[in-house]
């Protein structure tokens, strides 16, 4: 009669040995997988909210300046939305000094009526983390960024922190239309003339998924502003 060997002691404690390094080395290949798609979501994620929150910020300040009464024969140094607290105003600068600012107000004429209205004045700035922006109704004419029932949040601050946002017009340019030649207004502009300023505003975002803040990303945007600010030197 023939016996029926079974496996050693020895060679069950091998295949034991080698079925947990299998094991060990498809969980790690699962787990490997399952954080590089959860980190590609993630990037994903903060990748649309930040870009949607740029282009939002873009298209609106691009309209600051608008005119309803911007029509043939029009005195365009009247323009109200170009004037004192209508002009665009940069607040809140990063450090003493800085040509960067943390809030941006600014106004047009969403109604078209000629006039500036107090529900006429916009604006965004960085607050505790996110993108607050003001909507119709909501801003005044004071130049105060820190009132808070005056803002909304446009990012899921849950998910999504903003560590840093600046508004910066470094690259405005000026020209001076009273000379002639016309002449940038660096070289030298007096009481009376009259100038012209094409206006641009550079925004920078810095934002980081709240849930792991390895992953990061800076946007930079740029607005030209399409409405010229025309204004005589005072």
């Amino acid at each position: 009669m023939k016996k029926n060997l079974g496996f050693t002691l020895l060679e069950i404690l091998i295949s034991l040995v080698l079925g947990l390094i299998i094991i060990g080395a498809t969980l790690n290949i699962y787990i490997s997988t399952i954080k590089s798609s959860s980190d590609t979501v993630k990037s994903a994620r903060l990748n649309y909210d930040m870009e949607t929150a740029m282009q939002f910020m873009i298209n609106d300040i691009r309209r600051a300046g608008y005119w309803g009464n911007a029509v043939t024969g029009s005195t365009s140094t009247a323009n109200p939305f170009i004037i004192g607290t209508g002009d665009i105003q940069l607040i809140e600068p990063v450090a003493v000094g800085s040509t960067d600012f943390t809030c941006i107000l600014y106004t047009y004429d969403s109604d078209s009526d000629g006039a500036i209205n107090n529900g006429e004045f916009y604006g965004f700035k960085l607050d505790a983390g996110t993108i607050k922006s003001s909507s119709k109704d909501t801003v005044d004419d004071s130049g105060d960024c820190t009132k808070a029932n005056f803002w909304e949040n446009i990012l899921d601050s849950d998910t999504i922190e903003i560590t840093s946002l600046t508004f910066s017009n470094v690259n405005s340019k000026c020209l001076n239309t009273s000379t002639s030649p016309d002449q940038l207004c660096t070289a030298g502009i007096a009481s009376g003339d009259i100038a012209v300023e094409a206006r641009q505003i550079d925004i920078t975002i810095t934002g980081r998924v709240k849930s792991d803040t390895s992953v990061t990303k800076t946007l930079t945007g740029l607005v030209k502003v399409r409405n010229n600010r025309i204004y005589i030197e005072p």
